[in-house]
């Protein structure tokens, strides 16, 4: 089965990819697989930059590479795990990945490519991440990043439950199956407790900035379905509707500012607030 290499290089083309030989994939693995330091720093493509911005890694069907891996800036990041990050130790990973690219990336980008590998390994793990955020507070709330959920196969083995909580388990995750008590009823006072058992902590008021984690939102379409919302470090509030793109818009077409009064289609039952802290809720 294939593993698809794709060069995250542009904003309006479509970016190169290409299929490793027996020998490359062998190789991925090794590297993927040896001992490596974790790190709790988020990689940086969350930093939505433009030009070079890593490798993208997708095994298709086979079972000892990981579904998606991303490479950059120092750092590995399977996003089904995203509670933490690798080291790639001299970006010698992302190098690798570099050097299978000679037929499918021309000379002058592969130049440059290289130039930033070089530069950000010298600066150590992160440097870029570092570099952009040095001034600046760091991010409690998760920023509102919807590359991270809108390509396969996250985008279709993830919902709105997944989403609110920042966290990707390829689960379509239920609110109390993490718990072992997952709701019976599509009703506020059903799916608010189940997802209280799985973590999260109703709050009446969102004006502040949680000192952990991120404010969500909960409503339903009475015995039909439930939706969640999730407020990102903008001050804004973002969703991902099921299997479709994670969105910062309600129904009408405009920002959300506040859920209890954006177009919500049939979900009529505002719910209510709730704190989700990624690392102290259990989800699946």
């Amino acid at each position: 089965m294939p593993t698809i290499i794709t060069a995250l290089l542009y904003s309006g083309r479509p970016d190169p990819s290409w299929e490793l030989t027996s020998a490359q994939e062998e190789q991925l693995k090794k590297m993927l697989f040896e001992e490596k330091e974790k790190s709790p720093i988020t990689s940086a493509f969350s930093l939505g930059l433009l030009g070079y911005r890593g490798f993208l890694v997708e095994s298709i069907g086979n079972m000892e590479i990981p579904k998606s891996t991303y490479v950059f800036d120092g750092l590995i990041d399977f996003p089904e795990q995203r509670s933490f990050t690798f080291i790639d130790k001299e970006s010698k990973l992302e190098q690798f990945l570099l050097e299978t690219s000679r037929e499918h990336v021309d000379k002058e980008e592969s130049k440059r490519i290289l130039e930033e590998i070089e530069k950000n390994a010298a600066g150590g793990p992160a440097f870029l991440t570092k570099e952009i955020n040095k001034e600046f507070k760091p991010l409690v709330e998760p920023p509102y990043n919807p590359g991270k959920w809108n390509y396969e196969p996250v985008l279709s083995h993830n919902n709105c439950y997944n989403y609110a909580n920042d966290k990707i388990t390829n689960t379509f995750a239920q609110p109390g199956l993490g718990s072992g008590q997952m709701y019976t009823a599509l009703a506020c006072g059903n799916v608010g407790p189940a997802a209280q058992r799985d973590g999260q902590i109703p709050v009446s008021n969102v004006s502040s900035t949680p000192a952990e984690g991120q404010y969500i939102a909960l409503v339903v379409a009475p015995n039909s379905d439930y939706h969640w919302y999730r407020r990102d470090a903008n001050g804004l509030w973002s969703h991902k509707p099921g299997r479709t793109p994670a969105r910062n818009v309600d129904n009408s077409g405009n920002l959300i500012r506040d859920p209890r009064n954006c177009n919500r289609g049939p979900y009529t039952d505002f719910c209510g607030f709730y704190q989700s802290i990624p690392s102290r809720t259990r989800i699946r």
